[in-house]
């Protein structure tokens, strides 16, 4: 290859460094941030911020090294007499690219409920209080409607989707108690996990039995969860009505015998 053909080659590279992307995916973080900020207002669960902080910093770094690669090409042309290659432009996608579209803040909302639940389909944002959805997914999971289930949760958003741990806590620490005949303890959860991991996992099928033991734990034990419970605000949400429906079905078959 001679260096005129080498330059061309650099140039190219150089031009088609991922910059414009990287900032549509900060934006996609932005806005998601801002979002589950807000919902952790009200919210006595941990959703991740941090996390999601982290992966904005791990964005800045990945912005540094590809600046640093587009001066490197610069100074290697300059130093073949070859001219420098076009800087990429941080802010803005090049004039013969589409126009990104508009940053959804609920898509990773979506796309983990989906995830969660093994179903596609968009969200249909819907307002709701937070008891109403809780109410429409314990109907949902009374019925035994999967499919109504991960479309109530989908359609909520993570604004409303995560003060559904505040509501499910109790109710599961209570029923539990129903069941046991006494307070619940963090000895008691291996038992209720496997007892209550059918009917959740007919709701939620990708709830692991580690997940569906750190949620129980979360609740039984009064706030103090389990590692594998850390991070992921979708999945604490999703627990939440099907282990209430679940423990529900404990307790009346209890009672009835």
């Amino acid at each position: 290859m001679d260096v005129a053909a080498l330059a061309g080659h650099l140039k190219a590279l150089a031009a088609d460094l991922p910059l414009p992307a990287l900032d549509t995916a900060d934006q996609c973080f932005e806005a998601a941030q801002a979002e589950v900020k807000e919902a952790s207002r009200e919210s006595n669960q941990e959703i991740g911020l941090h996390k999601l902080g982290a992966a904005r910093e791990r964005l800045d770094a990945a912005r540094v090294r590809l600046t640093e690669a587009a001066t490197a090409i610069d100074d290697y042309l300059a130093g073949i007499g070859a001219g420098a290659a076009p800087a990429p432009v941080a802010n803005a996608p090049k004039a013969s690219a589409a126009k990104p579209p508009p940053v959804d803040p609920r898509r990773w909302w979506t796309d983990r409920v989906n995830e969660l639940c093994d179903r596609t389909g968009a969200a249909d944002p819907q307002q709701v209080p937070p008891t109403r959805l809780f109410n429409d997914l314990l109907k949902a999971a009374g019925d035994g409607n999967a499919e109504a289930y991960c479309k109530r949760l989908r359609d909520a958003g993570p604004q409303t989707g995560v003060k559904l741990p505040g509501l499910a806590w109790p109710l599961m620490r209570t029923l539990a108690a129903e069941h046991l005949g006494r307070a619940p303890t963090a000895r008691d959860v291996p038992a209720l996990r496997d007892k209550c991991a059918d009917k959740v996992r007919s709701l939620v099928p990708k709830a692991e039995p580690d997940h569906i033991g750190a949620a129980l734990a979360s609740a039984c034990t009064l706030g103090r969860r389990g590692a594998d419970d850390e991070g992921d605000a979708a999945r604490t949400a999703a627990m939440g009505p099907a282990l209430v429906a679940a423990l529900h079905r404990l307790s009346k078959s209890e009672r009835r015998a």
